[in-house]
């Protein structure tokens, strides 16, 4: 792939992101009236943080030296955080009914009673409110979730620039 190609894969990559949190919000919470739980929104907010280093790194464009080292560091934690929210939300999804966490607060709920950095912490971990399987095609949100931060990771991998 020529330098433009991948750039402008990034650039596209970046978009979907940002509408994956605009489908969650508008289409599964409006108007399937899903609410959301602390994972899924964690999940949300990494979408957002996936999409902002893909366009860092197209307008930036690092090609080679630590400006490289750092971009591509920035975006695969961001990809593999979203990875390990998704795995977490489906685990909580899978564990027996005796063995989920107890409900708690909703995410901004959580946010105000502990603080910025401590309610997402505590969001992390998950609630109750998590084990909620809802379904969309067949398959769990998180389900979906996971499939395409794997596929981002694949377009992260083919878009680098050459070594």
């Amino acid at each position: 792939m020529h330098d433009k190609t991948k750039r402008l894969t990034l650039l596209a990559a970046a978009v979907i992101c940002w509408l994956m949190i605009a489908f969650a919000y508008f289409y599964l919470e409006k108007t399937l009236y899903l609410n959301p739980c602390p994972l899924c929104m964690m999940q949300r907010l990494a979408f957002a943080v996936v999409g902002l280093m893909f366009f860092l790194h197209a307008l930036w464009w690092p090609k080679s030296g630590a400006q490289l080292v750092v971009m591509k560091t920035l975006k695969y934690l961001s990809i593999f955080f979203g990875i390990g929210l998704a795995a977490r939300h489906i685990q909580i999804q899978n564990l027996p009914a005796g063995q989920t966490p107890a409900c708690g607060l909703d995410f901004y709920g959580v946010i105000e009673q502990n603080g910025f950095l401590s309610g997402l912490w505590q969001s992390m971990q998950g609630t109750g409110d998590c084990a909620t399987r809802d379904l969309f095609m067949g398959l769990t949100i998180p389900t979906w979730s996971i499939a395409l931060f794997f596929v981002l990771l694949v377009v992260a991998i083919f878009t680098d620039p050459k070594r």
